[in-house]
């Protein structure tokens, strides 16, 4: 389908701008919340129900992601046929604020994990309603600048909430629940005073003519393949690489943070350049050379020892903030404007579904053939994303 520059908004003011910057620190306080939590999920999880299974321990982080996956396209699709966006981000922020408090509450594993559950539903209403309002703001050709500016957001919370979480998790383990619960009512209250109720140009005519766009427009599939992939890759590095560390290297809790961080730092700070850069020369130079870059960084993982990691951490940093701005760009290029919340709930979807399969993946080929071929795997899914979808690209590309 092509999209006339007369169905994007033709010029983005200064009010524009200012509510965009608002989004990205919506963005950072959604992320650096819902990470709090991770590493004091020995203490909350397992001590306090007496759970002695890993497996059942990381039920807690799957059942979150499931309702990602679940809910990523429902709230897109019903944004869209409503013609509303702040409400949904407003009502997400505050249901993810009490339902993080009420985690604190749960009596037994099962109502936690039911109450996991809720949490994330909300958790992506407000993600994805908030990428969705980048779209309705800017032009088309500021497409990347505006995901650029989120994925910084989204990269500064996760690279710091953990750690945050970690610190105030050793006081009290409910402590990071209760601080996150607060920040998240904080962010409640500036979606409501300080984002505006745009006026929507198109509807569509019903919920299942917005989830159309999947049948209608099959390129985006392609930005959906790179949502999925990348997040994949993020689920090794989550879940297998701070074991490869321990095990491989005798590395303790902090040396393995700053090793993390030389690969989260890099990726926050060059979202925003790189996002510009791809409005600039178009998505498919940054997304295919930041693929092939980052599937030769994820590879060298498994085959790189101390120092030197330190290194391939920071170019992959580089590499994964060159790939994410367009790949999330690209999927509005190809959205049906009036059905833009259905195509990045697409796009979360399967970033979601990427990240609740990468950890498990990985750990079962690091069981069976090591560590250094669970990262040649997740690389080479990467490099193989690319390659199949390149002839299409260029195709793309020619055409703009």
């Amino acid at each position: 389908m092509n999209i006339n520059e007369s169905d994007i908004i033709p010029e983005i003011d200064k009010e524009g701008y200012r509510e965009i910057y608002i989004l990205g620190i919506l963005t950072f306080l959604l992320m650096f919340s819902v990470t709090l939590i991770y590493p004091v999920m020995e203490d909350f999880v397992m001590e306090r129900f007496d759970i002695t299974s890993v497996a059942e321990t990381s039920l807690f982080v799957s059942i979150n992601l499931a309702a990602y996956v679940i809910f990523s396209l429902i709230w897109g699709s019903t944004s869209d046929k409503l013609g509303k966006r702040k409400i949904f981000i407003s009502t997400g922020f505050l249901g993810n604020s009490l339902l993080m408090f009420s985690l604190t509450l749960a009596p037994t594993m099962s109502a936690l994990l039911a109450l996991r559950f809720i949490e994330g539903a909300f958790t992506v209403m407000a993600f994805s309603l908030i990428m969705t309002s980048v779209l309705d703001l800017v032009k088309k050709t500021q497409y990347g600048k505006g995901m650029g500016i989120l994925g910084m957001g989204m990269a500064l919370g996760n690279a710091m909430g953990a750690p945050f979480g970690g610190k105030i998790g050793s006081i009290d383990p409910l402590y990071p629940l209760y601080f996150g619960s607060v920040l998240l009512l904080i962010g409640a209250l500036i979606a409501a005073l300080m984002l505006k109720e745009r006026k929507l140009d198109s509807r569509p005519t019903s919920f299942i003519d917005s989830l159309m766009l999947l049948k209608e427009e099959k390129r985006i599939f392609i930005p959906y393949a790179f949502s999925f992939v990348e997040r994949f890759t993020v689920g090794f590095f989550v879940g297998v690489f701070p074991l490869m560390l321990a095990i491989n290297y005798g590395m303790g809790p902090g040396t393995i943070g700053m090793y993390m961080a030389a690969f989260l730092i890099p990726f926050a700070l060059l979202q925003y350049p790189f996002g510009v850069i791809s409005d600039k020369i178009g998505r498919v130079p940054p997304l295919v050379v930041g693929s092939v870059l980052y599937s030769i960084v994820v590879i060298s993982v498994g085959f790189t020892a101390p120092p030197l990691l330190v290194l391939i951490m920071v170019i992959g940093g580089v590499a994964g903030a060159l790939m994410y701005p367009p790949s999330a760009a690209l999927a509005g290029d190809f959205a049906d404007p009036a059905k833009r919340g259905t195509a990045m709930g697409g796009f979360n979807l399967f970033g979601s579904l990427g990240f609740a399969i990468g950890p498990f993946a990985g750990g079962l080929i690091a069981d069976s053939y090591g560590f250094h071929v669970s990262f040649a795997a997740a690389g080479l899914a990467v490099f193989s994303v690319a390659l199949i979808f390149l002839p299409v690209l260029i195709s793309v590309s020619r055409n703009k």
